[in-house]
């Protein structure tokens, strides 16, 4: 399966979940909203979660998008990293976060106190980089 030929099934359908490996080996699963920006999977998350703790420590992870009228699927597994606020400057972060709420429909105008907000939240930002892509279109 290539990314790019099922781009319009990621830039229309954002139900994802993301599958992290906890530092005990465990699985760890979470519901997110993706998106797609630059070839990979974009989603947005508080930094202090647990699926951005282990990505940071595994530096990859599995994210299924999920089409729910049909069921139908389709699963990236990649290197991943996770972008916050120690790792940008504010102005560069804030882009990054507006970007990935850009490309699942969510944009900037519809947020009062964007800004604050998300240094507020310390959201990062969890680019992953599509390396196995399989699933049920």
């Amino acid at each position: 399966m290539d990314f790019n030929e099922n781009l319009s099934f990621f830039q229309e359908n954002h139900l994802a979940v993301v599958g992290t490996v906890s530092a005990s080996g465990k699985s760890q699963a979470t519901v997110v909203t993706a998106g797609t920006s630059d070839g990979k999977i974009v989603f947005v998350s508080r930094e202090r979660t647990q699926k951005v703790k282990n990505i940071r420590r595994e530096g990859r992870c599995a994210v299924t998008t999920i089409k729910v009228d049909t069921r139908r699927y389709i699963t990236v597994e990649g290197p991943a990293v996770a972008l916050g606020w120690d790792d940008n400057d504010d102005a560069t972060q804030l882009a990054l976060v507006e970007a990935a709420y850009a490309s699942i429909g969510r944009p900037r105008s519809n947020w009062d106190d964007f800004d604050k907000s998300m240094r507020e939240e310390r959201r990062a930002v969890v680019m992953v980089t599509p390396e196995r892509i399989y699933g049920s279109i």
